[in-house]
This record gives structure tokens, C-alpha cells and sequence, in this order.
């Protein structure tokens, strides 16, 4: 089965500039068909096109568990993916933010630098007093 890229989504765009919002749920249909997908490459990407066309004004809130799914990723594109995706979309009143208290912990903790970087790059867009005061 064919997926379509990040790459694909901007070209697809670029290229339905007449019905560019048919062409727009067209696409938000199969990536709420990839974020239900076990396999965790194709729901990061699915995740990532989320985020572009979060960008562009559409709402991705209803994902917001799948993005924490992508942030508990042992491969780093995929964790770098969520915590991208949840810096953008998540808020205080977001409802899976308190999931994420032990995933942060975690990375935090982390002997890759990386991962550590990242924890806390997403941990300062989306802290909350309550997430503060549980890590």
C-alpha cells in the first residue's frame, strides 16, 4: 500500500490549488486511517503531515494520543516527530498532556543527548504548572 510522504502532501497541495480544501480532507481522511496504524514509521510521517497542515490552520487536537504514541518511540526521528507535533497542538486543557509526565521523566533521564534535548525542548513548549510540579 502507497503513503503518501510530507513531500507528496506539499506537491498534492501545490498542485489542487483549485480545490485545494477537497484535496485537504481528502488527505486528512488517510492520515486518521495511518495514525491507526501499529506500524510507529508510518504514524510518525502520518504525524508529521498533521503538523504541516496544523500550520495551515487545521485542527489536529484529535490526535493528540497518537501523537504521545510517537513521542514514546525508541527511534529518535519518530520521538523528534511527536515532541514537534505536541509543542504545536498541545495546551493546558489538552487531555493527554498528563500521559506524558513519565514519558518526559524518561527522556530526561536519558544517557543519549539527544533524546535529553529534546525532552526538554518539548517540555518548554508544553509545560503546565501541574506537569512542573510532577517531573
Amino acid at each position: 500500500m502507497f503513503e503518501k510522504t510530507l513531500t507528496d502532501l506539499i506537491q498534492g497541495l501545490r498542485a489542487n490549488k483549485r480545490n485545494e480544501t477537497e484535496y485537504i480532507q481528502q488527505s486528512l481522511s488517510e492520515i486518521q486511517r495511518e495514525v491507526q496504524q501499529s506500524d510507529m514509521s508510518q504514524k510518525s510521517v502520518a504525524i508529521d503531515k498533521l503538523g504541516y497542515l496544523h500550520m495551515l490552520g487545521y485542527d489536529m487536537n484529535w490526535a493528540s494520543f497518537n501523537v504521545v504514541e510517537v513521542m514514546a518511540s525508541p527511534r529518535f526521528g519518530e520521538k523528534r516527530t511527536g515532541y514537534l507535533a505536541a509543542g504545536q497542538s498541545f495546551h493546558q486543557e489538552t487531555d493527554v498532556l498528563m500521559l506524558t509526565t513519565n514519558l518526559i521523566r524518561k527522556d530526561l533521564a536519558s544517557a543519549k543527548a539527544m533524546e535529553v534535548s529534546v525532552a526538554l525542548d518539548g517540555l518548554a513548549q508544553v509545560a503546565t504548572r501541574d506537569l512542573a510540579q510532577d517531573l
